[in-house]
């Protein structure tokens, strides 16, 4: 070539540049006032924006926007999103230094020679990444290849409009290269632009008068469409490209097992009678608020459901979607729940049982790629309706909340039962396992409500007592043991779980131990995550300051943990070879919330002779036994029991094993009940790791340590 190959900046449409500024200032305009109406959205009310640190900020804004790191995670769908997205950044990118090269003179022709080629070599690829990318994203949603994706028009309009902005821009790129007065005409190689070489090809046998004839009213139309789509990003799924970039930017500092809100003013609120949680959407916080304009709609969140999948109300995507309509309707005093409303007024409105079918397994928030709390608001919501006196809330659930007031339990037990079985036990285990408060102690064992009063797993409190006590441990069991308070709080019974939470720290503040044992994974949450966001309440006040430096100084270990370490430590030895069939339940407050994964897993493969194998969906996949979210004590009957769904998952399983004794093992006292219940008809048995290495190590008499 005689000129080195630059870019031809409006040739054949010099007289259309004004054109260029005008619409461009539009879309410009339209993006800032969408951008400034968000804004209002999201701090409405006085709410201020909060920033995590800079550093925090920047890495997941690199992570989970420029990575995609949970969007490729289902390879698909993931694939099919990164291809577009890879596409189109680098053709804004391109475009951006389009425009620095014509702007600035000081930058005038950089983009020319060997730069120029790679500039349209990459520009070729991207194009056709996304041509590709939106072909695949309309085949898979007209198909319905994901389940449960929204079948809106807007969908594939954007698409379309992609497709058009590639294809027109592909044909503009050839038409320049055909025309004689481009630099560069001829080709000699087709090499870094075979897409552009194809038009060329083509448009090389037209008259340069006809070439001006199809680039001038394409150019126009390219640009218009290109500009279109722009402005219509805040009015179609493409908001997301702001939105979401800035939930993951400004994510929740802390993990998402402690994000739930902490009502610093719970006393306050409670004198002036003003309600706790979410009642209207002005008590939404901004960040709630930013979670529901995030919302891609991918239904990641709502197929990986239990409570969905069981065919009950709950769609989290669809809740999430549900307070963004009531946000962008303005209806900031309007009660966000439906109570007895009808017509297009209730359209608008959550449905209560849609709250109230929520397991809080936290499914959803492992799966959002843009980082969203579902959980977040669905509790906030629960606490709303609680301390309003909502009729919508279920009768079972306030009958456990009445019976953990009473008897201190939520199945409204007589606490004298639960005693007895300590001091049965002590006389088989030895008496030192009942706490003095003048010993000090390796273990306080936290046991729970659920093994304190169901016979059925009471070994699990047995056996994990005579392992740590095998292990050279001392351990203490308490009397006096009430309630950890969790149910209430899923249940959204805030002002009940903060005075358990006093009472119980009350109670530990009387013993002298180093580490809590628990081994109910809720229980365990509640004690290592949700106590410690009131640990500034407790400060607040001089009769609670103590309880402030109990809640600062408690360790919580799971029993999977103490078990497993105790393994690998070489102070318990599996000897007993058991012929069972396993398969293992990973517990969502375990897993998910917590993300002890490999310890229970170490504890059943120490064990010889079992045969284990794991579940289609286990670790972070795991299906929810439908235990959580206070469904141990309330059911929302509609459609199939979720434990129903994950046994015969866990039984088709172990059919895939074999073997005569089908062994379904736990590591959490929900899970252990809700199996229970659907075991028999599936042929399977159920026991906790604890259970399953007791019987391994041996049994025999202990005596009373010193």
């Amino acid at each position: 070539m005689a000129v080195a190959p630059r870019i031809d900046h409006f040739i054949m449409v010099e007289q259309y540049e004004p054109i260029v500024y005008i619409i461009s200032t539009i879309t410009v305009i339209v993006l800032l006032y969408a951008l400034f109406e968000a804004y209002r959205r999201w701090t409405y009310g006085g709410e201020k924006i909060e920033f995590s640190p800079l550093g925090l900020r920047l890495k997941n804004f690199t992570k989970y926007a420029l990575l995609q790191w949970k969007v490729v995670r289902h390879r698909f769908p993931g694939t099919m999103h990164l291809l577009i997205f890879l596409g189109m950044g680098w053709l804004l990118i391109a475009t951006t230094l389009r425009a620095l090269d014509d702007h600035i003179a000081s930058l005038h022709g950089f983009i020319s020679g060997n730069f120029f080629m790679a500039y349209k070599l990459l520009n070729n690829i991207a194009g056709l990444l996304v041509i590709i990318g939106s072909i695949i994203a309309i085949i898979r949603r007209a198909l319905k290849l994901t389940p449960n994706l929204p079948q809106d028009s807007v969908y594939y309009a954007v698409h379309v409009l992609f497709l058009t902005i590639v294809i027109t821009g592909f044909f503009l790129d050839g038409l320049v290269a055909a025309y004689p007065g481009s630099s560069r005409h001829p080709y000699e190689s087709p090499l870094w632009d075979p897409i552009g070489y194809m038009i060329y090809s083509w448009a090389s046998n037209l008259t340069p008068e006809g070439i001006e004839a199809i680039y001038r009213p394409l150019w126009l139309f390219h640009l218009l469409i290109a500009q279109l789509t722009l402005a219509l990003i805040p009015f179609t799924n493409l908001w997301h490209i702001a939105a979401s970039s800035l939930n993951v930017a400004l994510a929740r500092p802390e993990p998402p097992q402690e994000a739930l809100k902490a009502y610093l003013d719970i006393d306050q609120r409670i004198e002036e009678e003003k309600p706790i949680g979410v009642v209207k959407l002005a008590d939404t916080t901004w960040k709630q608020r930013l979670d529901y304009d995030a919302c891609t709609s991918c239904m990641r969140c709502t197929n990986s459901c239990p409570a969905f999948a069981s065919g009950k109300l709950l769609s989290p995507r669809d809740l999430i979607i549900g307070m963004r309509n009531l946000m962008y309707a303005g209806k900031w005093d309007q009660r966000v729940w439906k109570e007895d409303e009808e017509g297009e007024e209730a359209k608008l409105l959550i449905d209560p049982e849609v709250v109230w079918s929520c397991v809080t397994c936290g499914a959803c928030v492992n799966e959002c790629p843009v980082l969203i709390h579902h959980v977040d608001t669905i509790i906030d919501i629960r606490r709303g309706m609680m301390s309003t006196g909502s009729e919508k809330i279920p009768e079972d659930a306030l009958n456990a909340l009445y019976s953990m007031q009473q008897t201190g339990n939520p199945f409204g037990y007589n606490p004298v039962d639960r005693e007895d079985w300590v001091r049965e036990m002590a006389e088989r285990l030895g008496e030192d396992i009942i706490a003095d408060p003048e010993e000090e102690y390796d273990y306080i064992y936290w046991i729970g409500c659920v093994a304190s009063y169901d016979p059925r797993i009471r070994p699990v409190a047995e056996n994990t007592i005579r392992l740590l006590k095998k292990a050279g441990y001392k351990v203490g069991v308490l009397l006096e043991e009430g309630c950890c308070g969790e149910p209430a709080r899923r249940m959204g019974e805030e002002t009940l779980f903060v005075e358990i939470m006093k009472m119980t720290l009350e109670t530990l503040s009387q013993y002298k131990f180093k580490k809590l044992l628990v081994h109910c994974p809720h229980g365990y949450h509640v004690f290592k995550n949700e106590y410690k966001k009131y640990i500034d309440y407790l400060r607040q006040n001089e009769e609670t300051r103590e309880l402030a430096d109990v809640l600062e100084r408690l360790e919580v270990e799971h029993h999977s943990v103490v078990l497993s370490r105790l393994i690998k430590e070489g102070k318990i030895k599996p000897v007993k070879g058991l012929d069972y069939s396993v398969t293992f339940h990973d517990p969502c407050y375990l897993g998910r919330w917590n993300g002890h994964y490999d310890e229970p897993r170490l504890v059943l493969r120490s064990i010889p002779g079992l045969r284990i194998r794991e579940m289609p969906r286990s670790r972070d996949k795991s299906f929810c036994c439908g235990g959580g979210g206070g469904h141990m004590f309330y059911e929302i009957k509609r459609g199939e029991r979720i434990a129903r769904i994950r046994a015969k998952e866990a039984a088709e399983t172990l059919e895939k094993i074999g073997g005569e004794k089908r062994v379904v093992a736990v590591a959490c006292p929900y899970c252990n009940t809700m199996f229970r219940g659907e075991a028999e008809d599936f042929g399977f048995e159920v026991k906790d790791i604890a259970e399953l290495l007791g019987e391994a190590v041996g049994d025999g008499e202990e005596k009373s340590s010193t």
